[in-house]
């Protein structure tokens, strides 16, 4: 069995406010992704499907349900 280093020595506390890390597999999200993660969330705040909502707001368009950014950000390690 091989033993990869992984995340070896990348931590908040000593990353610098410089540092960029690019992934090669990079992630759209699309209308149809927030849609059906709010349905699927049951999450009832109009911002993030009532266009007609989120226009009359600071923003001006529907907003991401930061849970469905939560999961990209936190999900399974790849290999």
């Amino acid at each position: 069995m091989t033993i990869k280093e992984g995340w070896s020595g990348r931590y908040f506390e000593t990353s610098r406010s410089e540092t960029f890390m690019s992934d090669p597999l990079g992630r759209t999200i699309t209308t149809t992704d927030n849609s059906w993660f709010t349905l699927l969330t049951q999450n009832t705040a109009p911002i993030h499907f009532d266009y007609h909502y989120a226009s009359q707001t600071e923003f001006g368009k529907p907003l991401v349900n930061s849970c469905l950014t939560l999961a990209l950000v936190t999900g399974p390690e790849r290999d």
